[in-house]
């Protein structure tokens, strides 16, 4: 007969014997592989590279890490950091977007100040819609 401390010992043996089989014979999240890769693809087409680059480092780093980690069969590894190289990479696109839409919306402003300044330069000037007088 086992004794009673020597029981809770082998059952936790056998319960981290069982994890551990449990967690390699999981299969890979190709699914999610796939996501964070085709993040990585719309982060770079929002020049990301460009307007986010340290987010963009991370997710590209990340990519290399989540590689390895693929070709060593780890799904645990792979799922956490092909979920990680998604969020960097989304990220990256939605700071790229932004610092590109902010640049577009202050050329805008001055677009406006410098119609301003014309319509105050020249106040007697008309409009004519009809310059030909065809209407």
């Amino acid at each position: 007969m086992i004794p009673q401390r020597n029981r809770a010992r082998v059952a936790a043996l056998l319960l981290g014997v069982a994890t551990l089989a449990a967690c390699a014979s999981a299969p890979l999240p190709e699914e999610q592989i796939a996501l964070s890769k085709s993040s990585v693809n719309r982060a770079v087409s929002a020049d990301a590279t460009q307007y986010a680059p340290l987010e963009m480092k991370s997710a590209q780093d990340k990519l290399l890490l989540l590689e390895r980690a693929v070709g060593e069969g780890d799904a645990v590894q792979s799922r956490r950091l092909a979920e990680q190289v998604e969020v960097d990479a989304n990220l990256a696109e939605g700071k790229a977007n932004a610092v590109k839409w902010q640049q577009q919306l202050e050329a805008s402003r001055k677009g406006i100040q410098v119609l301003k300044q014309e319509m105050l330069n020249a106040p007697d000037a008309t409009f004519d819609v009809f310059p030909d007088d065809s209407l």
